[in-house]
């Protein structure tokens, strides 16, 4: 992915940032979770939520099977339209994970996920940020 790509899509968020069309989570195995505390304070300003145990900052216990998670996962669920980059539109997957449903796409892309951090964006529903 090109910087322009990344930007692109940072613009594109921004411009759909108070819609209540974004919603953006983390789960992670509990060892991860000082690492990635540390990166997102740092880059947001903000501290993580207090609550771990539910979405949108998800810890798995310390018992989990490690064979079950695999480091940070970053999730970002949107309402698209037909301004989204073409970029964008290549790796975003429809959604269909139950509970989510009033968002018609998803990505799974931690790179692009630390760049909306980068610039301002935080976990849960960015309204009114």
């Amino acid at each position: 992915m090109t910087q322009q790509e990344k930007q692109d899509i940072v613009n594109y968020f921004n411009s759909i940032r108070n819609s209540g069309r974004i919603w953006i989570e983390v789960e992670m195995r509990h060892k991860d979770k000082s690492r990635f505390d540390i990166k997102y304070q740092t880059l947001t300003g903000q501290s993580t939520p207090v609550n771990f145990s539910t979405y949108p900052y998800y810890v798995w216990s310390p018992n989990a099977d490690p064979n079950d998670k695999w480091g940070i996962e970053l999730r970002i669920y949107f309402v698209s339209d037909n301004t989204m980059p073409v970029y964008l539109s290549i790796i975003a997957k429809n959604n269909n994970r139950n509970g989510y449903e009033q968002y018609d796409k998803r990505i799974n892309n931690n790179e692009i996920i630390w760049e909306l951090f980068s610039n301002g964006f935080v976990l849960g529903s960015n309204e009114d940020e």
